[in-house]
């Protein structure tokens, strides 16, 4: 045993096992993995030589299951008592159709109403909210503009640009006001 390389006094066999593995270098271990592999080949391969013929066993009658008679009696029974499948009725009330329009009931007294046409209500005003205001050093003078979300979009403006109707009177840095071109009113805008 000493010429594996293990202790004379070792009897336990997983240190005899590490010992001889420990010994082996690169090419100890390629011979033995490529034997390993190549008896693996040849004990895998089909035989060469076709054995001799089994004798056929005789040819035996088909053997009927009580499931499979089941089966036939139930598929007979229901071809023989089709059942005739719904017919289609057309429903009495279709919801995406819009039946005609009843007339109302007219008056048959002598009575005429004059009912006033609606007051005509002016456009509501344009929608504008300040989104943010931008500051630019330019000339060490400080100029802001106000990042103005309207129904048109996104707007750019500084003080003394026209707005959807309004006029930018002032930009602070948290507010905007805004004068109204047609009657002078005044509009304060503050961040959200």
């Amino acid at each position: 045993m000493a010429a594996w390389g293990i202790a004379p006094g070792c009897q336990d066999r997983n240190a005899k096992m590490t010992m001889f593995l420990s010994s082996m270098d690169w090419k100890s271990t390629t011979v033995i993995s490529g034997a390993g592999i190549l008896a693996t080949w040849f004990f895998s391969m089909p035989p060469t030589v076709t054995p001799a013929r089994a004798v056929a066993p005789a040819a035996r009658p088909p053997q009927v299951t009580t499931s499979q008679i089941d089966i036939e009696k139930e598929a007979a029974r229901l071809q023989v008592h089709r059942v005739q499948g719904p017919q289609f009725v057309e429903p009495s009330r279709n919801p995406f159709r819009f039946s005609a329009r009843r007339e109302p009931a007219k008056a048959t007294a002598g009575v005429v109403v004059n009912t006033p046409p609606p007051p005509v209500l002016p456009p509501p005003p344009p929608r504008i909210t300040l989104d943010g205001v931008a500051a630019d050093t330019m000339d060490a003078q400080s100029q802001r503009t106000a990042i103005l979300n309207t129904d048109g979009g996104v707007v750019l403006a500084k003080e003394g640009d026209q707005v959807v109707g309004y006029r930018v009177q002032k930009i602070a840095p948290d507010a905007v006001e805004l004068i109204k071109i047609d009657d002078g009113s005044m509009l304060r805008l503050g961040l959200r």
